[in-house]
Parts: structure tokens; sequence; C-alpha cells
């Protein structure tokens, strides 16, 4: 027996999508018979690798008007939803305690943002693109990466080529301008790796289906929360901002939540500044009433998680593509929510404090 007790995950933390799905929607309707709410179901136009219909669920808890509204997001990069969606359904009944005692919050859950990617194991969607590089203005001419036309033959060599090469990049470049390079986000390439696409994706025209229902527009305060997995040191939740330096959703992220809050363009994130990020259509929504923030869960750590979107993009582009499909799923199930029981409630915990921290200045008088 402990000395101390601490939050533990339970055994259906990391769920495949289906059963995570299920599990979700079972917690939802039991909320929905004590709060006041609302469920929405987006159907995707592909089937997950069983044959089941794939969906991303929104739900509603607490008044429509309520002031204060808490985000919480998973599965936008769709592999990731495995942690995301745990991290959700582990905090929802407290979320529940809380809503049946407090009027003043409501918490909107959007689960599985990127369904098909959560069902397939990918971090992209159906058609390969990134959605977290997706939210760009298509009415203007597409960016172009041109570094990374440079490197991606060697990104997608053999495992043997590529080590060797990319360390020679990384010398030729900095490793701080080749992790740009990489993963900034690129609009040429289909088959390539941090594709954004050539037009929004359909998570992202979800999202704005989603937001045109369940509106944000009576909220005063609002703090979205986007679950991801991969980067980062092992067990630990970093928490970043992309907020436009000194902008008032950056000073209100350091205001609320302290010198946890990492921002890539100061240098001091495990991530690089990127185009093209769901915050960024957030940014424009919440204004200047909150904030937007990444958690993001750290594993076996950058390079590991590179090489193994590398090995995944060339099984993916093979035609043969069931070959491999059992290991490669589990080889990205494992590095973005490890089996790991230690690593699961190292993240809750972490998650847990952050949530709590959301809640306290959601509710704090202005």
């Amino acid at each position: 027996m402990p000395v101390l007790k601490n939050p533990m995950v339970s055994d259906l933390f990391c769920l495949p999508y289906a059963k995570a799905r299920h599990h979700f929607i079972d917690l939802a309707d039991t909320a929905l018979d004590n709060l006041p709410g609302q469920i929405l179901h987006f159907t995707h136009p592909e089937l997950g690798p069983m044959g089941e219909k794939l969906t991303s669920d929104w739900v509603w808890l607490g008044e429509r008007k309520a002031p204060s509204v808490l985000v919480l997001i998973s599965a936008t990069h769709g592999v990731e939803g495995a942690m995301g969606s745990g991290l959700q359904r582990e905090i929802l009944p407290e979320l529940i305690k809380l809503l049946l005692q407090r009027g003043q919050l409501a918490v909107l859950l959007i689960h599985a943002l990127n369904p098909w990617g959560y069902a397939w194991s990918r971090r992209t969607d159906h058609q390969n693109i990134d959605l977290n590089r997706n939210f760009i203005d298509f009415g203007q001419p597409l960016p172009y990466n041109h570094e990374y036309s440079l490197i991606e033959s060697d990104l997608l060599a053999h495992t043997a080529d590529r080590d060797s090469a990319i360390e020679l990049w990384k010398k030729e470049l900095g490793s701080e301008r080749f992790e740009k390079a990489l993963s900034s986000g690129q609009y040429h390439s289909s088959a390539g790796l941090f594709y954004g696409g050539r037009k929004m994706a359909w998570s992202h025209n979800t999202l704005i289906s989603g937001l045109s229902t369940l509106s944000l527009t009576y909220a005063k305060r609002i703090i979205a929360l986007d679950l991801h997995s991969g980067l980062g040191p092992y067990g630990y939740g970093e928490v970043i901002s992309d907020h436009p330096i000194n902008s008032k959703g950056d000073l209100l992220s350091r205001e609320w939540f302290g010198h946890q809050v990492c921002h890539p363009a100061r240098g001091n994130s495990c991530s690089v500044s990127k185009s093209g990020l769901l915050d960024y259509y957030f940014h424009d929504l919440i204004g200047e009433r909150g904030c937007f923030l990444t958690f993001e869960a750290g594993s076996y750590g950058n390079n590991a998680m590179f090489n193994l979107l590398c090995e995944d993009q060339i099984l993916w582009n093979r035609t043969d593509l069931y070959a491999n499909e059992e290991q490669r799923q589990h080889a990205m199930l494992e590095h973005f929510c490890p089996a790991d029981t230690h690593w699961q409630n190292a993240v809750y915990c972490r998650y847990r404090q952050l949530v709590n921290t959301a809640v306290e200045r959601l509710l704090e008088k202005p």
C-alpha cells in the first residue's frame, strides 16, 4: 500500500479507436442524463481497418451560454488519439462532478478530430494530410518548403542510407534548421512527410461545421487544450503555446499557466515553429478571450519519432499495403501511447494538473 496516493489510470486508458469511441460515448450519454448539453456525430467518408464506421464525436456539457468554456481535443494527429482519448475519458468523470456543482462552466470534448488516422494508426488522414499543417489560407499560393524538397528522397530511403544521409544534412543545415525543413510543413509532395494538403481536409471542414453548431460565441473566457504525444522527454507533458509573441493569447497563457508554458518562437520548446497549425484557427476564433495550448506528452524522443514516421511513410506508400500492417500499427501505437503504465500514469497526472489549472482560471472572477 503506497504512503502517498496519486490518481492511477484504468486498464481502459490506451484503446483502439472502436473500443475507445464506444467507451467515450457511454460516458457522454451518462453525463447527459444529468447535465444539459448536446452530442454531435460527424461520419467520415472512409471506413476503418475492420470495415467499421468512423466518426468524430463532439460532446458539449453544461449550459450553452456558460461564460467560461474548456475545450479538449484528441486525435488531431490520428494515432495520438490513443493517448488523447485515454486522457479525455479518464478526466471526464471528474469534470462531470465539477459541472454538477458549478454552473458557470461548460466543457466541449472533441473526440477523434481525425478518426481515420486514429483507427488506422497513422498521424495523417486518408489523403496523407497532416491535419496540423492544414490550417492555411488555400486562397493564396501554397507555401513551398524548398529545404524539404532537398531532403525528402533521403528521408524515404532505406534505414542505413537514411541514417547516414540525415547526419550529413544535420551537419550542413544545423539541427534546428533540419528539423524545420523536415517537420514545419510542406504542400507539394502528397506522398511525403508532414504534408499539409492542397485544400481543406475533411477534419478541417468538420471543425468548421462543429463549431458553427456548438458555438463559442457566448463564452467570455476560453481555454482550449489539444492533446498530442511523441515529442519530448519520456512521460513528460510539455505545455506549448504558438500564439504570436506578446499577443493577448500569449500574455494570458503565461499569466494563467506561468513558466511551464513553452513557446517554439522563443526557442524553449521541444517543438519548432510550424505552418498551418490548428492553433491558428483557434487563435482567430478565441480572439482576446483566452488561449489555445498544446499538451505534448513525450515518449521515446524526437529522433526516434522522425525515424518511425519515415518508416511508416515508406510502408504506407507501398502497393502491398497490408504486408507489414500489424507490425506497423504496433510500432506506431507503442511510440505514441506506450503500454508502460508508468508512462501512462505520469502523463495523466501531468495532464490532470494542467486541466485543474485551466478550470481554476476559467472560474476566477474577472
